[in-house]
């Protein structure tokens, strides 16, 4: 029977992730809370011996980037977080996540390989790998400017029925994600596929904030909906992938870290029976087992 596989990937941004709505409040949070959010979870994964893929927005090593924004530059700038990723004892991957957050699926094919190159200069720069890509806000575009600027995986949409229900446009993606992060519905497991000369691995789940409406989204649910993700992943000899930012662990930060390491806990185990290999984005590429890709139509 193949084995189970799990991979989680990280959204890492501070203040870049809504450089273009930021207000007060998130400068706040990007200043004094999200560094030891990123502390946290570095020892959490060092704890349970799981390496993940953190996909970083490049201008957080770039000091120029930050000139002239507003809020201390510690919200823009963070090299500190990136080289604390660096020294864990896991070896984890820093994957990219663009270079300055722009959108993707609207930017023009020269603003995406101005981007893209920016990104691949900086992670040069400082000898980091430049191999898997996390699409900001999760909005797939330009994946032939994504495959020029040499990365080989990237994250793609999450499978499930909500993605039928994104059709429904942006109110109803919504209602559906939010139903479907409160109901104990076990996450899609995933497989890599070739797409645009690019291996796409799905997101299977979401771990969400717990602010506004989304803090009736019970902890013992997600701890559910994780542990059915695991079980279904080792049953299916598939990819359960699991994402999210360190600005979703803002709010009711302890149960967030509780949920998280009960879950990691659960991975751990499985591992240690060698049912389950947990890896991150880019050890995806390393064997082309890629399936055909997923339809046009999805993208």
């Amino acid at each position: 029977m193949a084995k189970g596989t799990l991979t989680i990937s990280i959204d890492l941004e501070l203040a870049w992730g809504v450089w273009d709505r930021v207000t007060p409040e998130a400068l706040d949070f990007a200043e004094t809370v999200e560094r030891p959010i990123c502390a946290t979870l570095i020892a959490l994964f060092d704890h349970y011996d799981v390496p993940v893929t953190w996909a970083m927005v490049a201008a957080l090593l770039d000091p120029k980037s930050a000139e002239g924004r507003p809020g201390p530059a510690s919200c823009w700038y963070a090299p500190d977080v990136i080289e604390q990723i660096r020294q864990a004892r896991v070896r984890h991957e820093i994957g990219s996540h663009g270079g300055r957050h722009i959108d993707l699926a609207a930017a023009t094919g020269s603003a995406a390989d101005a981007d893209l190159d920016f990104a691949r200069q900086v992670h040069r720069r400082h000898g980091l790998a430049f191999q898997s890509f996390v699409f900001p806000r999760n909005r797939i575009g330009n994946l032939d400017a994504v495959a020029r600027a040499g990365l080989q995986v990237f994250r793609g949409r999450d499978l499930g029925w909500t993605s039928a229900a994104s059709r429904g446009g942006r109110w109803a993606a919504k209602a559906a994600n939010l139903a479907d992060k409160a109901l104990p519905i076990a996450p899609c497991t995933v497989s890599a596929r070739q797409r645009a000369g690019l291996i796409d691995v799905p997101g299977s789940m979401l771990l969400i904030g717990r602010n506004g409406i989304r803090r009736f989204v019970f902890p013992p649910v997600t701890r559910a909906k994780l542990a059915m993700g695991l079980d279904r992943a080792i049953k299916d000899g598939a990819t359960f992938h699991l994402w999210f930012h360190p600005s979703n662990f803002y709010y009711r930060r302890q149960e967030q870290f509780d949920t998280l390491a009960h879950f990691l806990r659960l991975a751990a185990e499985e591992a240690g029976r060698g049912r389950i290999e947990i890896k991150p984005m880019g050890r995806y590429a390393e064997r082309a087992e890629a399936e055909p890709a997923v339809p046009a139509a999805l993208y």
